[in-house]
């Protein structure tokens, strides 16, 4: 299945939600200044500043979203602490909540690409997903790439209990290492600023992809990307939705995609290449969730550090201009790094 926008958010006629409600009592209160008796001033100007709230700017977002996010950012403390430990064979990690998960180091052996584990390797998660699907609730794992000066490690991160596929050995020592960094503490301090997160050892800062659409359908989504020479940490987290929850949530999406269609061709309004394609790939989506896949939430990270602000915006921009020559669309998140830093570390605590 081919992937391209989030459709995480529900959609009316090609806008969200907040824009449609924002749109309706803009309109709404522009309106009742003007045929009042007496011409209301504060009313057509609130009607305004909704209607500029509705407009959508940079990274996906509109103008209403990104001031509520300032806002949010002005308004919070910038100082956390988080702690992690081995307890067990668990990893127990506080971030604004308790999360427990097992990590497991993939055992590599020479060059996957010619000896076909890599393929392997992945039908193995993907068996994993199908069989969590099953389950009442839902669960969370995570597939962690680290680059270091000489060698990648890959991580994968399960919740407690479940089993490893084939192919990946214990190892919570490097989950401790790449919450905490290098050294024997137990907690570290953060702190946030607008484009990027002072840790203990570096800076961070952190994309998230947005948009897949471009990519080839000749490689694999992340494949170009994790090939180039810069040096980047990648998360990749996967969210399974219980079974029941997952039927409802596909055939609620091709009812909605239906019923926008019908409403637009109504109005006079065409579907569009890009509307049909999105409508498809739900479609797509609804018949293979109802013959036992998993429909899975999924967001990719990517993590730049650095010793110092110059080194970290060149870093940044190298990796900035290698996604976007692999079709991959990066959400910058200002004033949202704290919440990312935390949502892609090992076990999912943002989740």
């Amino acid at each position: 299945m081919g992937l391209g926008e989030s459709d995480v958010e529900a959609r009316w006629i090609g806008i969200r939600r907040h824009q449609a409600l924002l749109l309706i009592v803009g309109v709404a209160l522009i309106g009742e200044g003007i045929i009042t008796a007496r011409v209301r001033v504060g009313a057509i100007t609130g009607g305004l500043v909704l209607l500029l709230c509705v407009v959508p700017i940079g990274d996906g977002r509109t103008v209403g979203e990104q001031l509520a996010i300032a806002l949010r950012y002005i308004a919070r403390q910038h100082w956390r602490t988080f702690n992690a430990r081995e307890l067990g064979g668990d990893v127990v990690l506080w971030f604004g909540g308790e999360v427990a998960f097992r990590a497991h180091e993939l055992v590599h052996r020479g060059r996957l690409d010619l000896s076909g584990r890599d393929a392997a390797i992945a039908q193995s998660l993907v068996e994993f997903a199908d069989a969590a699907s099953a389950a009442r609730s839902g669960q969370h794992f995570s597939l962690h790439v680290t680059s270091g000066s000489e060698s990648r490690s890959t991580l994968l991160s399960l919740p407690v209990g479940a089993a490893a596929p084939e192919g990946w050995s214990p190892q919570n020592e490097l989950a401790l290492e790449m919450v905490l960094g290098s050294g024997a503490d137990t907690s570290a301090h953060l702190l946030e600023r607008p484009t990027y997160v002072r840790t203990p050892h570096h800076l961070a800062r952190i994309y998230r992809v947005r948009d897949f659409s471009s990519v080839s359908q000749r490689r694999s989504l992340l494949e170009q990307l994790l090939r180039s020479r810069v040096t980047f940490d990648l998360s990749l987290h996967v969210d399974v939705v219980a079974g029941a929850k997952a039927r409802r949530l596909a055939s609620r999406a091709v009812h909605r995609g239906g019923s926008d269609e019908e409403t637009a061709r109504s109005a006079g309004f065409r579907r569009t290449a890009r509307s049909s394609r999105n409508y498809e790939r739900m479609a797509q989506r609804e018949r293979q969730v109802a013959s036992g896949r998993a429909l899975l939430r999924v967001a990719v990270y990517l993590l730049v550090r650095a010793d110092d602000l110059d080194e970290l915006q060149r870093r940044s921009a190298q990796v900035w201009r290698h996604a976007h020559d692999a079709g991959l669309q990066l959400d910058r998140g200002r004033g949202l790094q704290m919440a990312w830093y935390r949502s892609q570390l090992p076990g999912g605590p943002g989740w």
